[in-house]
């Protein structure tokens, strides 16, 4: 037989990188498209802004796992395209890394074009959909905060199973295999928190002191914007953590890593000694 190759968009990003790792480890043969080499598989060029290296990533491979990079002007509204593009190129399975808020988003957001298109490829599809990243504490929107010692937020006292992307990652990869679930898959962590927990066990793993102070949202978006983020996606931040604070947003916590990976989710203790 010849060896299960995936196709791994963003094979050098947040959860791109722990499946590209963890498909390696299953003996599959793992082709990370992107611009720049993978710490795990080998370079198959891919490049948003070029559809002609869309198919050539994807095709001879068995599964691939797409993600929407919001960053890229662009790649969000062009992402069924390539969802297509995927499986006209003969991939049997095709993973989205997509978002528990799918359900709530407008009917013309990308990530709902997305998963609309993903459903409907000739495949078997399966779409991931995670609650917030505890990788936002320390690589992400949040980082600068952590490194300041102090997390500044509009949170209140409400509660999120935050997610850590190794979990994402070993769902995507259970997903990826051949005889994979399929359909939506909601990611959580094994318990809901307070940013206070957060700050307790980031405080605790990295070794340094770290705690949480609830801010105003105006105050929010006013610190986001001198780190150097847009006053947009501050608000867009702001709102979203005003509904847990105000308990409008309950995440419920789900057992699929525990499912799916054959182990627990990752506590938010264990991500960040895992980072340390």
């Amino acid at each position: 037989m010849s060896q299960y190759t995936v196709t791994v968009f963003g094979a050098t990003g947040k959860t791109g990188r722990h499946v590209a790792r963890y498909a390696v480890s299953r003996g599959w043969r793992v082709r990370a498209a992107g611009r720049r080499a993978a710490a795990h598989g080998s370079l198959e060029p891919f490049d948003w802004d070029d559809e002609r290296t869309w198919t050539t990533a994807a095709a001879g491979s068995d599964a691939a796992y797409v993600l929407i990079p919001f960053n890229h002007p662009g790649a969000p509204e062009r992402t069924p395209a390539l969802l297509s593009a995927v499986a006209a190129a003969g991939v049997g399975r095709v993973v989205l890394l997509s978002s528990l808020d799918v359900t709530e988003a407008e009917a013309d957001s990308p990530l709902r074009l997305a998963e609309d298109t993903l459903f409907g490829l000739p495949a078997h599809t399966a779409s991931l959909r995670p609650t917030w990243f505890l990788d936002n504490f320390t690589h992400g929107s949040f980082a600068g905060m952590v490194d300041s010692g102090e997390l500044r937020l509009p949170a209140g006292e409400g509660r999120i199973p935050f997610v850590d992307a190794r979990d994402v990652a070993a769902v995507g990869v259970a997903a990826l295999a051949a005889d994979g679930p399929t359909g939506a898959l909601p990611i959580t962590g094994p318990a809901a928190l307070t940013h206070h927990e957060v700050a307790a066990a980031l405080a605790e793993g990295l070794g340094r002191p770290v705690t949480y102070a609830p801010v105003p949202a105006a105050e929010f978006v006013d610190l986001m914007v001198a780190r150097g983020f847009t006053a947009d996606y501050a608000t867009f931040l702001a709102e979203a953590l005003a509904r847990v604070a105000t308990g409008e947003l309950v995440i419920p916590v789900h057992d699929t890593v525990s499912r799916l990976a054959g182990r627990p989710a990752h506590s938010a203790l264990d991500f960040a000694k895992y980072y340390a």
